[in-house]
């Protein structure tokens, strides 16, 4: 089997930009206010990145994040 040894992640704890896992807290709790990113702000532009079918089905990550703030305001 060629599968053997490949780990498949939930889609939905995969960042939609880097597909990297993005830790959403909301998989461990269903209440979306313990996630890490309640308490972030979105610069619009990074909705911009993510594919139309992942818009609100799958968290951006804090990685993907912190670089495109450090790429708006440089």
């Amino acid at each position: 089997d060629n599968n053997i040894g490949v780990i498949y992640m939930d889609e939905t704890k995969q960042c939609p930009i880097c597909k990297q896992e993005n830790n959403c807290g909301t998989h461990v709790n269903e209440n979306p206010s313990v996630c890490w990113c309640a308490l972030e702000a979105f610069p619009k532009e990074i909705f911009e990145l993510v594919p139309d079918e992942k818009i609100r089905k799958a968290c951006i990550c804090a990685t993907c994040l912190a670089t495109v703030k450090q790429l708006s305001t440089s």
